[in-house]
């Protein structure tokens, strides 16, 4: 029967594996809310977190269609709304009970729609044929236990131990697991019954052919249930745990003392592996002797790979017989002849018990399904307890362990938990730091010396096993929700305990994010170099472990007189050639199943002598054997990480967060893995249904989506900071050496020499030759920064805050890990190259600002002056270089490494940013338009606006609103005015922003613009201002054409010598004011366009003859009479401008050289207006009349006070220098004498001021 089991026993573990895995797939469904009933807020959040992410689409995704599993998903739902509106508990009491019932009363219970009843008996078949296997299951292992168990109590010689028999007392208490373990995760779903109770009326209704409104007839459960799975769900459903306790006390001979005797066999290997400090003090992981070659033979290793399944199978086997706790020696009853007892032998299963319970709180059943362990105990305890008292044939309280018949139960129970409580939390915390120090110091192992992965093989899969169980301890023993009653505080203790200790079980998020990482990349250099395996432990068999167990074989042979019998069964052991493993074969090392049966006979017989030492040698044999043929299987089981995805919210989400600000290279390993789970590289256990694998699949491309972005944020994150940082030292160094050198700066381009520790990509990266783009910001021009050559120069010190270098080494830390993750998976590598991009055309376009509340392009403004712009682009490059590496030039397309490729696409996306070939700006009257009122763009619109589209627009909104003199507003001055000899644009007094407008319009702003835009860029800015002048032209042509009656009536005027019809005249003339204004924005603009023409690649230095001339050409030639007009009535709204109140308001500011209502552009639009015949004639006799008008308001104005204070208040000088230069530019293109005309113009103040009065009074 022994070596039966050695078949049948792992046949019925993965069935039962099977079985949990259906029955958590069905989890959505059997976790329905209770008609009338309230389901808990976790549970309720755990249910409703499942369904949005059914229903969630992926983030990448790149189709909005409805997927298949979307349609699932969506049919669960509706599935599971119609379980919720079903009265489960009406059909559980059916199920109960049996008894009668109506048809009416049944269909009442039950929707009506034949679609709904549908679904719902295909819901209730798939839960009545998953019960029916369970229940075939339960009886197939039931039978193999307790027949195991009845032999094994039959026989006075059975010695049957983990020594003796590892594999065989392994798969027995694993089947005693998987038992409990199915029965505990099935009865946890409370609508079982109700749906089998669903299933049988539904089944009777379609076989029978009823129809839905059967109203006489009478339904008889009792006739049409399956009685075996009722008779199973009811044994096991409400306390399987008492039930299973029952059925070894009433149907297992010895009751259950066999099984607690075989769980006590593990004691000592488990106490001795169980204390990771204690092992690493005695030498266990010393990594010196693995650095020379030594093979980790120490034989702690092995029993570390079992710690955690001896750990599941005391408490099962205790939760199964927990009358044994207060047994005697469980081994000694159940042995003709006990061993002698070590030392720190338990005399009691109490005593094992208590080792564990101390150090967990939970246990888990199956994915992230977790009891309270402490709760289970004492149910058990108790009944067990109770059960006792109440038997006849005890006269006494029963005694837990030693020293303990005087301590009530539920006392040693409180003490237990509150123990637990206090310790387990922080003992673990000591155990993972073991375990990352650990795994980190063979991850360094591995990769300085791959060859070592053979001799070290048994400490790297010990490794593995470690960080594994801490990591699935943390899984089950965190934190997942503070507002609900935590699973770890068992019910019999206060919550007050509890939130004494509650931090201890918190906080190791990043100590799990690095044991996993250490242990994704372990097992990543295991199957890379597990070729080393096989020639190196196929020597050690057939040199080292077939001598040594030909040589034990033989000295058994002369130790026992049955040699005959002992020769039958391993004279097939003698064979050195049975150990040499056939690659090619795919049936290898078939004696390792011809030891393990032989072994099983051995158990059934006596002790004898240097059996043990045989059994040591041959297990030794096996593990050798294990390295060679399922190593990959070995690394699996050790480095599973499957428990990751199921407590996914704690591990992908809780851990990936708090880990990624602080450990990026953490992050980007839970990256890895959940990107290894996806590609199947890593098993997902736990998981056999095909649509549930799809479902869970898409869920993890869903999760692996979000987390890259997050990753992609914080490096877009990291690479802004580090710009700021570079453009905050740099600002500092300019500073510095603005006060250091008096001397003139030189246009030399030199880098920075700042050296900090962080910048060692920067150090290490190959210094390859600048693209087109950082050659132009590198430019002479663009250069801000020099440093002294001279040896006696002062060092200038810069000082970085050591939060802007922290920073920077995070950032290098993230990017580092980002390369090594990016160079086996290209979407991240892309992701990354796209956010890179956005990000810097965000940051480009962010060079000019918009403040608009309504309306985006109000308020625009720049965020730094153009020359700063160019610096912080060149920091930006600079940045990306140090962070990825890399250049703009690149010299095989096929393989282009991530610094090369974000090299490349910024200076594709700083080109495309300055090229003006597809600018969104309107080219015509429309844009005049735009400038009146704001222009109805949307934001996704207004995102699309490029650099120069921007930039064009700032310098529109300069001219047309800045600068815009408003008759409405007498009293207002505009904030921005153009002064004509400093070539550029200046603040009015007493108006103060962030930006100067020289920043941007005076001859070294317009360079840097060069630098910044490229000519290119500053060609389509001036084309734009050139359309805007040929618009405002053809404005003011209408405004004229308007007023062509009252302009003729005025030309008539002019020419009389009586000053009162030309007055009379102005004054009617209603858009007099208006065609005031339009002009000054013409000569505004046109001031503009030849600050910018001179910074293009033009050869003719006039921007109006070049820009404006020939388009107002081709629009006065299409309508001869509309040119005529314009011709003559030109001149005349020309001289009435000069009677505008926007005129009448000049005054000159001496301080910034410019009128405060650019009336001098006035005269600069008539003298690039006016026709050549009367250019300077009315540009003459215009300045004289308004300078007489002037001079008499200005004496009338400031009558009665002193010279000096006139002198210092207005002056009417600079205006006549103002007057002088129009005058003497439009006399320059008119072919007449400019002498008389300046010598008219240079009359003196006293004599202009007497005939000013006599012509005004």
């Amino acid at each position: 029967m022994v070596s039966v089991l050695l078949d049948e026993l792992p046949c019925l573990i993965d069935e039962a594996d099977e079985l949990m895995a259906l029955l958590s797939s069905h989890k959505t469904l059997l976790k329905t809310r209770l008609k009338g009933a309230k389901v808990s807020f976790s549970t309720e959040k755990e249910e409703s977190t499942e369904s949005s992410e059914d229903l969630k689409q992926p983030s990448s995704g790149h189709s909005f269609s409805l997927t298949p599993s979307t349609e699932r998903s969506s049919s669960m739902t509706n599935t599971r709304q119609t379980l919720d509106d079903v009265d489960i508990k009406f059909f559980s009491r059916q199920y109960l009970t049996m008894q009668s019932i109506s048809f009416e009363k049944m269909n009442a219970n039950l929707p009506a729609g034949d679609l709904d009843r549908k679904a719902l008996y295909n819901t209730a078949a798939s839960i009545y044929h998953l019960m029916k296997r369970l229940h075939h299951w339960q009886q197939a292992a039931w039978e193999s236990l307790t027949t195991f168990f009845a032999d094994n109590s039959s026989s006075d010689s059975c010695l049957l131990t983990f020594d003796s028999h590892p594999e065989l007392t392994r798969l027995v208490l694993a089947t005693v697991t998987k038992y409990v373990r199915v029965n505990l995760l099935w009865t946890s779903f409370n609508t079982i019954p109700g749906l089998l109770a669903i299933y049988s009326f539904l089944h009777h209704v379609q076989t029978v052919g009823l129809d839905n409104g059967t109203t006489n007839a009478v339904y008889t459960p009792l006739e049409h249930t399956d009685h075996g799975v009722r008779e199973f769900v009811l044994h096991f459903g409400t306390a399987p745990m008492l039930a299973i306790q029952s059925d070894f006390q009433v149907q297992v001979t010895d009751k259950g003392t066999s099984l607690a005797a075989l769980a006590l066999s593990c004691f000592e290997r488990y106490e001795a592996c169980r204390d990771l400090a204690k092992l690493r003090h005695q030498g266990v992981f010393d990594l010196e002797s693995l650095v020379s070659g030594a093979y980790a033979s120490h034989p702690s290793l092995p029993d570390l790979l079992n710690a955690a399944d001896v750990v599941d199978w005391v408490i099962c086997v205790v939760l199964c017989v927990p009358h044994q706790l207060y047994a005697g020696d469980s081994r000694a009853a159940s042995m003709s002849t006990p061993p002698p007892l070590s030392a720190n032998s338990p005399s009691f299963l109490w005593d094992f018990m208590d080792m564990i319970a101390r150090d967990r709180l939970v246990f888990t059943i199956h994915r992230n399904h977790v009891v309270n362990l402490h709760d289970l105990l004492y149910q058990q305890v108790t009944s067990s307890l109770s059960t006792s008292v109440l038997s006849p044939e005890t006269s006494s309280l029963p005694s837990f362990g030693n020293s303990r018949s005087s301590l009530p139960l539920k006392k040693s129970m409180n003490a237990l938990s509150k123990y637990a409580l206090r310790n387990c939390g922080v003992n673990h915390r000591q155990r993972r730091e073991v375990a990352i120090w650990l795994t980190h110091n063979c991850v360094q192992l591995m990769q300085h010396n791959p060859g070592l992965a053979a001799p070290s093989f048994p400490l790297f899969l010990a490794t593995l096993a470690i960080a594994r169980d801490e990591v699935e301890w943390a899984m089950c023993h965190g934190i997942r929700n503070l507002n609900t009653k935590s699973p770890l505080l068992p019910s019999h203790i206060k919550a007050k305990h509890w939130q004494r200790v509650q931090s201890s079980f918190s906080g190791a998020e990043r100590e799990i994010a690095d044991l996993l990482t250490h242990c994704h990349h372990l097992r990543r250099l295991l199957e890379e170099h597990s070729h080393f395996l096989a020639e190196y432990y196929q020597t050690f068999l057939i040199n080292g472990d077939a001598d040594g167990i030909a040589y034990t074989i033989q000295e058994l042979f002369y130790a026992n007189d049955s040699a005959s019998e002992l020769e039958s069964l391993l004279e097939g052991f003698l064979d050195n050639e049975r150990y040499r493993i056939n690659t090619s074969s795919s049936h290898r090392a078939t004696w390792v199943r011809e030891w393990r049966q032989a072994n099983a006979h051995f158990v059934t017989q006596t002790q004898l002598p240097l059996l043990d030492v045989l059994r040591d040698r041959m297990e030794c044999a096996v593990r050798h054997t294990q390295y060679i043929c399922v190593s990959s299987q070995l690394i699996e089981q050790t480095a599973s990480f499957s428990k990751c995805w199921w407590f996914r919210d704690l591990i992908f989400e809780q851990c990936f967060e708090q880990i990624l600000a602080t450990t990026p290279s953490s992050a980007v390993g839970l990256l890895q893995i959940l990107s290894s789970l996806v590609e199947g590289n890593y098993v997902l256990d736990e998981l056999v249904d095909a649509e549930e694998v799809t479902q869970q699949s898409e869920r993890m491309v869903q999760r692996l989506d979000r987390m890259r972005t997050s990753l992609v944020d914080q490096v877009e994150l990291g690479l802004v900071a580090v710009v700021k940082r570079d453009i905050s030292l740099q600002r500092d160094e300019s500073f510095a050496l603005l006060e250091e050198k008096p001397e003139p700066v030189k246009n030399k381009v030199t880098a920075s020499n700042r050296r900090l520790s962080s910048f060692s990509r920067a150090q290490s990266s190959q210094l390859l030759r600048p693209g087109n783009t950082e050659l132009r910001l590198a430019s002479p021009t663009a250069s801000v920064i020099t440093r002294k050559t001279d040896s006696n120069s002062k060092i200038i010190a810069v000082s970085a805050k050591p939060e802007q270098i922290h920073d920077e080494e995070h950032s290098l830390r993230l990017v580092r890990a980002l390369l090594d993750h990016t160079g086996l998976e290209s979407t991240m590598r892309d992701a990354i190259v796209s956010r890179v991009r956005s990000c810097f055309v965000r940051y480009v376009r962010g060079f000019v600002t918009f403040s608009g509340s309504f309306k985006p392009t109000d308020g625009v403004a720049l965020r730094c002056s153009v020359r700063d712009a160019c610096v912080q682009i060149r920091c930006f490059f600079r940045a990306t270089q140090r962070l990825f590496g890399g250049s703009g030039e690149v010299k095989d397309t096929c393989e282009v490494s991530l610094g090369g490729s974000v090299q490349v696409v910024l200076t594709k996306v700083l080109a495309d940013e300055c090229s003006g070939s597809t600018s969104i700006l309107p080219q015509d009257k429309k844009l005049l338009e735009w400038t009146i009122e704001s222009p109805l763009v949307s934001e996704k619109e207004f995102e699309q606006w490029s650099l120069v589209d921007r930039l064009s627009w700032l310098y529109v909104s300069l001219v047309t609103r800045k600068c815009h003199p408003s008759p409405s507003t007498a009293g207002s001055t505009p904030p921005v005015l153009a002064a004509v000899r400093k070539r550029c644009f200046v603040f009015a007094p007493g108006v103060s922003s962030e930006l100067d407008p020289r920043d941007y319009t005076d001859p070294e702003a317009l360079q840097h613009l060069v630098t910044l835009i490229g000519s290119n860029g500053v060609e389509t800015v001036s084309s734009t201002i050139a359309n805007l002048v040929v618009a405002q032209t053809l404005k003011l042509r209408t405004s004229i054409e308007a007023e062509h009656a009252v302009l003729a009536f005025l030309d008539m005027a002019m020419g009389n010598s009586s000053n009162a019809d030309f007055v009379f005249a102005t004054a009617q003339v209603r858009a007099l004011d208006d065609i005031a204004t339009q002009l000054v924005q013409i000569g505004t603009a046109a001031f503009l366009l030849q600050l910018l023409h001179d910074y293009t690649p033009h050869d003719a230095s006039d921007a109006w003859e070049v820009r404006v001339a020939p388009q107002l050409l081709r629009e006065l030639q299409q309508d001869p009479d509309r040119r005529a007009t314009w011709a003559r009535l030109l001149p005349v709204a020309c001289c009435s401008g000069f009677h505008s109140s926007v005129w009448k308001q000049t005054t000159y500011v001496s301080s910034v050289e410019a009128t405060d209502t650019n009336a001098h552009m006035m005269g600069l639009a008539m003298a690039r207006l006016l026709p050549s015949p009367h250019s300077s004639q009315a540009m003459h006799r215009c300045a004289v009349a308004a300078l007489k008008r002037t001079a008499a308001d200005t004496a009338h104005a400031h009558a009665g006070r002193s010279k000096q204070q006139l002198e210092a208040r207005v002056s009417t000088r600079p205006l006549l220098e103002a007057l002088e230069l129009l005058v003497t530019t439009a006399a320059s293109g008119g072919g007449e004498a400019q002498g008389s005309v300046l010598g008219e113009l240079e009359l003196s103040l006293e004599h202009l001021l007497p005939h000013a009065m006599l012509v005004l009074h």
